[in-house]
C-alpha cells in the first residue's frame, strides 16, 4: 500500500501510466493506493487547479533481479507509442519516420543502484538519440538536466569512483549498428584504451537495464554525452562557452569553424616531410593525439571511421585540435565473417575512396603525416606497442569475457523482449573473441608490407626498483618488463626515467650509458635490456622536514610546512612535492633560513586571507590533500630524497584541522609523533605547546611497556638456565 503525505487543503492527483497527472487525473486516495504490477507513480498537487509540485516515484513489482543499473522512465504514452504522431512508431510519412526528430520532451527518471538505492529521482529532457540506429525498434535516446525542469543534474558517480561525480548530459544507448548482435561493441572497444600513454576523449560507459512507464525495455548502454560540458568537465581549465567541436568534414556542432578551415588549408598544401611543416601542422593539432585515433581505428578495422569524427579545440592563442574516440559499432568484424584480415591501412590511406566508408577528405590528414618520417615510425612502433599491451590477444580476450560475464545473465530477457535469436548473440560473441585472437598477427604483416618494416626482432625490456623506461615515448615498462617483436627497419626509443629519490645507474644489454637513446635493430639477435636504478639521499635530508599539513580546509585551502632545524639556509630552488597521484609541483627560487619556515598552499589570497602575516610562502600548489590517506614527498632538483610522510586517519566530522609533528626534532616518519589538532593550525610558526605533553605521554607509555618488555625477558632468561640444570 503506497501511501503519501499531505495537508488536509492539498488536492493530490496522480497517474500510472508515466504521463504527468492534470486537473483532469484522479485524486489520490485518502486510504492509498495498493499497486498490482510495475508502474511509474507520478504525483501532482494542486491549488487552484494548477500543479504546484510534482514528484514520482518506479515501482519494480515481481521484475527479476538484476545486477545492472537500473533506470526507469515516466513519459507521456502518446509522445512514444500514438500510431500518426509516436517518437516510437513510423508514422505516415515513409520520407521521414517520426522517430527523425530532434525535438524534447520531459519525463520522470529514476535511477537505481543494483543493490536497490535510489541514485536520482527527477525530471529530465528525453530525446531519441543516434543515425541510422532509430530504425531499430529498441531506440536510443538521451537525457539532459535542465533547471527549467527543477533537476540540473545527476549528482552520483555513475561510473565509479574514477569517473564523474555528477552529470547533466546521458545515453542510454541501444548498441548501435551492433543492435541484434553482440550489443557490447562499441563499449568493450572504446574501453580497450586503458594505458594511460592514450590522451584520446572516450565516454565513460556502463551497461543498465531500462524501464519505460513500467514495462521492461531491455539493456542499454549508459554514456557520457559528448558535447562542451563533457570536454569541459574532462579537461582542467576548458571552458564549456569558449571552445569549437566540430564534426565529420567540417560541420560545427559548437563554437566556429575558422581554425579549422586554416589548419585543412595549411595541410594541403604543406609538403610534411620538412621538418619545419611538421613543426607548424604540430602547433595547430596535436598530433600524437591523432596518431592514437588512427592506431585504434586501424585496429579495430571500424568501417565506419570516416563518417564518424569528432575533434575540438579550445578558443585562445596556441590552442590546438584534438580528437574524440566514438561510435565504433562497425569495428571487430560487424558485417564480416573474417574481419581480421581486412587491410584498414589501405582503407585508411586511399586518396580515392567513395563516398562511403573513406572518402578523400577523410583520409587526408593521416596520407599527408605518413609522408614524415616521425610521424611515420611512431604510428609504426607505438601499433606495435599496444599489440604487445592493450591490444594483445590475452587482454582483449579478458576485456570480452568481462563484458559477456556482466551481459549474460541478462541477456536471454533482452532477446526475448525483442524477439532475437540466442545463437546470433552467441555467434557475434564467438566472432569477438575470433577477432581478438587473430587480429593481432594480421594487422602485423599489413604494417609490415605496407612500411617494408622487415624481419621481426625481439625486444625484452624492464627496469630495476626505482625507475622505469619509456618505450617510443609512449609505453611505461617498470620492473614487470615487456617482451616483444618490432621490425628490424624501425628502430625504437628508449628513456630511462628515475622516479623520486633514485637516480639512472646506467643499463643492462646496451653500450650506450646516456639515459635516453635510440636503438637500432638491425643486427639479428634478441635485444634484452634493462634500466637500472640506485637509491639517492641528499644531503638535506635530515635538515628540511615536513612540519604541519592541512588537508581540505574550507577557510585556507589546503597547504603543507616545511621546517628547516639545521643551522645553515637552504636553498629549494627546483624542488619538488609528490602526492599520492604522483603529480609534482616544482618550487620556485626560494630559501628556508635556519629554524625557519616554508608554507606550500594552493590559493595565496585565500591563505593570506586568514594569515597575512605569513611571508614565506609559495602558491599555486596544483593537487589538493586527502583528508583521510595520503603520501607527500619532498625531493630535491636532481630527483634526490629529502623527506617523506604518508597518513591514514579516522574519519573526522571536523570542518578543518592540521596535522602536525609534535617537536620538530622528532622522527616525522614514525606516525606516534604527529597530532591530528582541529582548527586552522599554525602556518609559519612552531606547532603549540600543548601538543608536546600528548607526545610526552605517549613516549612514557612506551617506555613503560618496555621496561615490563625487559623483565619478562630477563626472567625469561633465568628461568631457561635453571631448566638447564
Amino acid at each position: 500500500m503506497i501511501s503519501v503525505d499531505a495537508d488536509r487543503e492539498e488536492v493530490i492527483r496522480y497517474t500510472t501510466d508515466g504521463s504527468q497527472p492534470s486537473e483532469r487525473s484522479p485524486r489520490f486516495p485518502a486510504a492509498g493506493l495498493r499497486l498490482d504490477r510495475s508502474a511509474v507513480l507520478r504525483l501532482a498537487v494542486f491549488e487552484v487547479d494548477k500543479a504546484v509540485r510534482s514528484l514520482g516515484g518506479s515501482y519494480l513489482i515481481g521484475e527479476p533481479e538484476s545486477k545492472l543499473l537500473t533506470v526507469s522512465l515516466g513519459i507521456e504514452p502518446w509522445r512514444l507509442f500514438n500510431a500518426r504522431s509516436g517518437w516510437f512508431m513510423e508514422g505516415n510519412d515513409p520520407d521521414r519516420p517520426n522517430w527523425d526528430t530532434h525535438r524534447e520532451h520531459p519525463a520522470f527518471v529514476e535511477i537505481y543502484e543494483p543493490d536497490g538505492q535510489s541514485v536520482h529521482a527527477g525530471t529530465m529532457g528525453f530525446r531519441l538519440f543516434g543515425g541510422a540506429s532509430r530504425a531499430h525498434p529498441q531506440k536510443s535516446f538521451s537525457l539532459s538536466g535542465r533547471e527549467g525542469y527543477g533537476n540540473k543534474r545527476v549528482d552520483h558517480p555513475l561510473f565509479g569512483p574514477e569517473g564523474l561525480k555528477d552529470f547533466r548530459f546521458l545515453v542510454l544507448r541501444n548498441g548501435g549498428s551492433d543492435w541484434g548482435r553482440s550489443f557490447l561493441r562499441d563499449a568493450l572497444l572504446t574501453g580497450l584504451l586503458s594505458d594511460r600513454s592514450w590522451t584520446l576523449d572516450v565516454q565513460d560507459a556502463r551497461p543498465a537495464q531500462v524501464y519505460i512507464n513500467g514495462k521492461y525495455w531491455g539493456i542499454y548502454h549508459l554514456r557520457e554525452k559528448i558535447n562542451p560540458r563533457f570536454l569541459e568537465d574532462h579537461h582542467e581549465g576548458v571552458d564549456k562557452d569558449s571552445l569549437s567541436l566540430l564534426e565529420h568534414e567540417r560541420s560545427v556542432k559548437h563554437g566556429r569553424g575558422t581554425e579549422y578551415e586554416d589548419l585543412l588549408a595549411f595541410i594541403n598544401q604543406a609538403d610534411f616531410s620538412q621538418v619545419a611543416a611538421y613543426e607548424r601542422v604540430s602547433s595547430l593539432m596535436d598530433v600524437d593525439n591523432y596518431l592514437q585515433l588512427q592506431i585504434a581505428q586501424t585496429y579495430f578495422d571500424n568501417q565506419d571511421a570516416g563518417g564518424n569524427i569528432r575533434y575540438w579545440r579550445p578558443h585562445g592563442p596556441g590552442e590546438r585540435f584534438r580528437w574524440i574516440l566514438y561510435d565504433v559499432d562497425q569495428g571487430f568484424g560487424l558485417h564480416r565473417t573474417d574481419g581480421w584480415t581486412n587491410n584498414t591501412l589501405q582503407l585508411f590511406t586511399a586518396d580515392d575512396g567513395p563516398a562511403w566508408p573513406n572518402p578523400p577528405w577523410s583520409t587526408l590528414i593521416q596520407r599527408k603525416l605518413l609522408s614524415n618520417p616521425v610521424y611515420r615510425r611512431n604510428f609504426v612502433n607505438r601499433t606495435l606497442d599496444y599489440l604487445h599491451t592493450d591490444f594483445s590477444a590475452e587482454a582483449v580476450t579478458e576485456r570480452i569475457d568481462q563484458a559477456v560475464s556482466t551481459l549474460e545473465p541478462e541477456m536471454p530477457r533482452q532477446l526475448v523482449r525483442w524477439g532475437l535469436r540466442p545463437d546470433t548473440w552467441a555467434y557475434q560473441i564467438d566472432q569477438l573473441r575470433r577477432f581478438a585472437l587473430y587480429r593481432p598477427e594480421h594487422l602485423r604483416e599489413h604494417y609490415r608490407a605496407f612500411f617494408s618494416g622487415g624481419d621481426d626482432r625481439r625486444v625484452s625490456l624492464s627496469a630495476s626498483l626505482g625507475g622505469y623506461i619509456v618505450l617510443n615515448d609512449n609505453l611505461y615498462v617498470g620492473t614487470d618488463g615487456l617482451e616483444g617483436a618490432y621490425f628490424a627497419n624501425f628502430p625504437i626509443t628508449l628513456k630511462a626515467v628515475p622516479e623520486p629519490g633514485y637516480h639512472f645507474n646506467g643499463w643492462t644489454g646496451v653500450k650506450e650509458s646516456a639515459d635516453s637513446l635510440v636503438l637500432d635493430l638491425h643486427d639479428e639477435r634478441l635485444y634484452d635490456i634493462e634500466a637500472r636504478f640506485v637509491a639517492v639521499l641528499d644531503s638535506a635530508a635530515e635538515l628540511i622536514v615536513l612540519n604541519e599539513i592541512c588537508p581540505r580546509s574550507a577557510v585556507t585551502d589546503d597547504w603543507i610546512e616545511l621546517y628547516n632545524r639545521g643551522d645553515r639556509t637552504v636553498d629549494l630552488t627546483g624542488w619538488f612535492l609528490v602526492d599520492d597521484s604522483g603529480e609534482r609541483f616544482v618550487l620556485p627560487r626560494v630559501t628556508i633560513i635556519p629554524n625557519g619556515y616554508l608554507v606550500v598552499c594552493k590559493k595565496r589570497d585565500k591563505f593570506l586571507a586568514q594569515y597575512p602575516g605569513i611571508r614565506d610562502l609559495v602558491d599555486n600548489m596544483p593537487f589538493g590533500l586527502n583528508k583521510h590517506d595520503d603520501r607527500i614527498g619532498l625531493y630535491a632538483a636532481d630527483g634526490a630524497y629529502v623527506d617523506a610522510i604518508s597518513y591514514t586517519l579516522e574519519e573526522t566530522s571536523d570542518s578543518s584541522f592540521t596535522y602536525a609533528l609534535a617537536l620538530p626534532g622528532l622522527d616525522n616518519g614514525r606516525h606516534q609523533n604527529w597530532v591530528r589538532e582541529a582548527g586552522e593550525g599554525t602556518p609559519g610558526s612552531a606547532n603549540p605547546d600543548h601538543l608536546k605533553s600528548v607526545i610526552m605521554s605517549r613516549q612514557r607509555f612506551w617506555v613503560r611497556v618496555g621496561i615490563g618488555l625487559a623483565v619478562l625477558l630477563v626472567v625469561g632468561v633465568v628461568r631457561t638456565f635453571q631448566g638447564g640444570e
